[in-house]
């Protein structure tokens, strides 16, 4: 039997007490490590749920913390990466997205302190049992030398994933090691780290992973159960560390300069050697089992509920109808004065989107319009919804379910890949790490190295296999060539282009066709959104395409920093601490805001 307890200085103990003779009372505020565990079968399910926790601290399961998981980061990430858009007061949602950007005061009572609280909490309780694992294993066998590897290994794996995640999305953290006991001494206080620090321990505890299971693989495959559906062979294993030390290496960064100078030919080898197919974990939500992905409960809940819609700024590069019309489409809407923008039609050859040229309003009736073409909730009167890897991945509404909100926002379109999910109540599998997104890093790095045919070929993979769009490779042959459009044969400056980006040229009012690394961003985007933990915020940070004056991160919450008896601060803000500089395409004020 065992219990959660609270720890002085944001760390959280799994206590397991052994049931022996009810007549003898320990002294339980002085614990010992020795005592901890009290047979190879507990130890071994205790490993087994490390990274069942590192999930709920990042996207979704019930925790004893809150009951769920939508009180958390992920929703205040998602809006503020312009991933999301929604001006709900729920989660921070609104406030985290508001253009301009305000400060995040982080103080009591402060406008969402418990979701600021509750990945700190969650993620350092995953790494804080990575610590009781290995030392546990330090002086008990599973039963065999290939089981206690296996073992250490998910325990090292889940330690540094803990580690990697606290250190992208907080300014820092708390390194405790198998070296550390709070449990047995109160006067242990382990410092706080800065993220860079918390994010080198993190990929070499991930180094360190790979190197246990690659000694002795003799306990492989993991059990399915460890990462739900996913029973991994050693070399699958390894695969998905090298793709998590990819995906830490190139989103740590605050800035484009960090950015600029990550070691990107690691993160090619990482990518290179990283997952070749999705990470998809089986989901089994509460009360069924620990695993959920928490957004989907509120993600349909669209029209007057006003959950979910996405970014007219970003979906509309994909637009190709006022090219040569400032009167229409993406043209228009950056030419119009803020407060004036709506909604609009957009008119693209990416098949990731509805096709048509009108909208319609019955998703049965109106043949050829982008509602009729779009992916359906399914019931009576309504399009079925279509498997995650198909396309589109959006939806054009019925202009009956539209929503109000902020000019800069608000759009005709939803995400609808995860829309069978939603319907099976959660159950089944969910991508938290899509293979598109490793290959990415892989160009993105090829790109910053020179290598533009390398990087043509790896973002032509989802360009042209999912957009059905040209491809850049044998075409594009510089980083400042335009992407080519649909036309038969390659034409700068093409109509048709995708993406279309804000022209600084014309102060941010017309659109222009964008380059590689535009296309590689929209790649990037468009391929990860929804499927994974902050994904267009922390690529964004460091491509410096957030909004001016956003929080590049999150401080140390006061809860915390009370423990500590240090002081509260915030971050973001125009004059605040940690605040994005002028973002890219006009994304700051006199821009396009």
């Amino acid at each position: 039997m065992g219990k959660l307890r609270p720890v002085a200085r944001g760390l959280v103990v799994l206590v397991v007490a052994a049931c022996t003779d009810p007549l003898a009372v320990g002294n339980s505020n002085q614990p010992d490590r020795g005592r901890v565990f009290t047979n190879a079968a507990d130890l071994e399910q205790f490993v087994s749920n490390i990274y069942t926790n590192v999930h709920q601290g990042t996207l979704g399961g019930a925790t004893v913390l809150d009951g769920g998981a939508n009180d958390a980061l992920q929703p205040q990430l998602q809006v503020a990466g312009m991933e999301n858009v929604s001006g709900l007061a729920n989660f921070a949602m609104g406030p985290r997205g508001n253009i301009p950007r305000t400060g995040i005061a982080n103080t009591r009572g402060s406008t969402g302190n418990q979701g600021n609280y509750r990945d700190w909490v969650v993620e350092h309780r995953a790494a804080r049992m990575a610590v009781l694992a290995i030392s546990a294993l330090g002086g008990m066998t599973l039963g065999s030398p290939g089981r206690d590897a296996r073992a250490r290994a998910f325990a090292r794996f889940g330690q540094g994933v803990a580690l990697g995640n606290l250190a992208l999305a907080y300014d820092s953290a708390s390194i405790l090691t198998e070296h550390d006991n709070p449990q047995a001494d109160a006067a242990v206080v382990v410092p706080l780290s800065g993220y860079q620090a918390v994010m080198t321990k993190a990929l070499a505890y991930l180094d360190s992973a790979i190197a246990i299971s690659t000694a002795d693989p003799s306990g492989f495959p993991l059990p399915s159960t460890w990462i739900n559906g996913n029973a991994l062979t050693q070399a699958q294993f390894v695969q998905l560390c090298r793709s998590y030390k990819a995906r830490f290496r190139a989103n740590v960064g605050r800035t484009r300069a960090a950015r600029d100078t990550a070691n990107w030919t690691a993160i090619i080898a990482d990518a290179n050697a990283g997952i070749t197919a999705d990470l998809r974990i089986t989901m089994l939500p509460p009360p069924a089992g620990g695993w959920d992905i928490s957004w989907v409960i509120q993600h349909y809940a669209t029209g007057a509920a006003n959950w979910h819609q996405m970014s007219q700024f970003w979906i509309g590069m994909a637009d190709t109808s006022g090219a040569a019309d400032t009167s229409k489409g993406y043209e228009h809407w950056l030419s119009t004065a803020p407060g004036s923008r709506a909604p609009f039609l957009v008119v693209t050859p990416d098949r990731r989107f509805p096709q048509g040229t009108a909208r319609g309003t019955s998703p049965i009736t109106d043949v050829g319009t982008q509602v009729a073409n779009s992916p359906g909730p399914g019931g009576t009167g309504q399009r079925s919804p279509i498997p995650w890897d198909s396309v589109p991945y959006f939806r054009n509404r019925p202009p009956g379910e539209d929503q109000p909100g902020d000019p800069m926002g608000i759009s005709q379109y939803d995400f609808y890949r995860s829309r069978a999910f939603n319907n099976a109540s959660r159950n089944g599998a969910y991508p938290v790490m899509t293979a598109a997104e490793i290959r990415l890093y892989a160009a993105e790095g090829q790109l910053r190295l020179g290598n533009v045919a390398a990087a043509a070929a790896l973002i032509d993979v989802s360009r042209v296999g999912k957009g059905r769009m040209k491809a850049l490779a044998g075409v594009i042959t510089d980083s400042l060539m335009p992407v080519p459009g649909m036309d038969p044969t390659y034409v700068a400056g093409s109509r048709s282009c995708v993406p279309r980006v804000p022209d600084p040229a014309a102060a941010y009012k017309r659109a222009k066709c964008g380059t590689i690394w535009d296309a590689l961003k929209w790649e990037y985007r468009m391929e990860t959104a929804y499927a994974g933990y902050g994904m267009w915020f922390f690529a964004g940070r460091g491509w410096g395409d957030l909004p001016q004056y956003t929080a590049l991160n999150w401080a140390v919450p006061y809860q915390e920093m009370d423990t500590r008896l240090e002081s509260f601060y915030g971050v973001g803000g125009q004059g605040g601490r940690d605040a994005a500089g002028p973002g890219n395409y006009g994304l700051f004020t006199g821009g396009v805001f």
